[in-house]
């Protein structure tokens, strides 16, 4: 998934309105952010076959961004070291949601992967591969992005007219990258694919921060 894991940011940041929306955008993508980074540094290994249905990425090596037990460290860990600081002290919710968040991830990523995703080291390898039926990939994704979104305007009360525009555009363009993933990765190699995710996941967080910036306030 790509999109799709942004939906429990937005079903968090429903639930709970004190987690700032920003910080989960970061949270839900954090196993991608070390993949992405660990790819292009050559410490994990993938590659792209095109005639893999719905996504064309073999991820053969990626032992430290997707393992299980690494999911679960980074969880962990970022909830100790958030509540280090005294914000998050008092809003000790806050950072077991962010935890969440991160670990929603590798939860999603079991859903959608082929059996690529390590327990632990590189070794039992699991994955429900949900990729490996395109259409059925594509509905589950979107709908849990779009049910997420929605959910979070709802909650949010809405936002000011610049930003409303600019959250359902982004929302929709997210949609359509997803349904054409396949198209947007087969001509590029790895280290590409790589590249374009983190400068996503930027764009995607400064985004959601005026946006967030910009909910009616009662």
């Amino acid at each position: 998934m790509l999109t799709g894991h942004y939906g429990p940011a937005f079903i968090i940041k429903a639930i709970d309105k004190k987690v700032a929306l920003w910080m989960l955008f970061i949270a839900v993508q954090v196993p991608d952010i070390f993949w992405g980074t660990f790819i292009l540094t050559g410490i994990e290994k993938a590659r792209l076959n095109t005639e893999l249905l719905s996504n064309p990425l073999e991820l053969y090596y990626m032992p430290y961004s997707h393992g299980l037990l690494s999911s679960l460290i980074y969880s962990l860990l970022a909830v100790v070291l958030l509540l280090l600081f005294p914000y998050f002290r008092k809003n000790k919710a806050s950072a077991w949601w962010i935890g969440a968040a991160i670990f929603s991830h590798w939860v999603l990523d079991f859903l959608s992967h082929r059996p690529d995703l390590p327990v632990i080291g590189n070794t039992m390898k699991i994955g429900l591969g949900l990729w490996n039926y395109p259409l059925a990939a594509v509905i589950v994704e979107g709908g849990i992005f779009l049910g997420g979104a929605i959910w979070y305007a709802v909650k949010s009360g809405g936002f000011k007219r610049t930003a409303t525009w600019v959250f359902w555009l982004f929302i929709s363009l997210s949609l359509v990258m997803s349904s054409v993933r396949e198209l947007i990765m087969s001509p590029v190699n790895i280290n590409s694919v790589a590249v374009s995710a983190l400068c996503f996941y930027v764009f995607a967080t400064l985004v959601i921060y005026y946006v967030e910036k910009n909910e009616k306030r009662p």
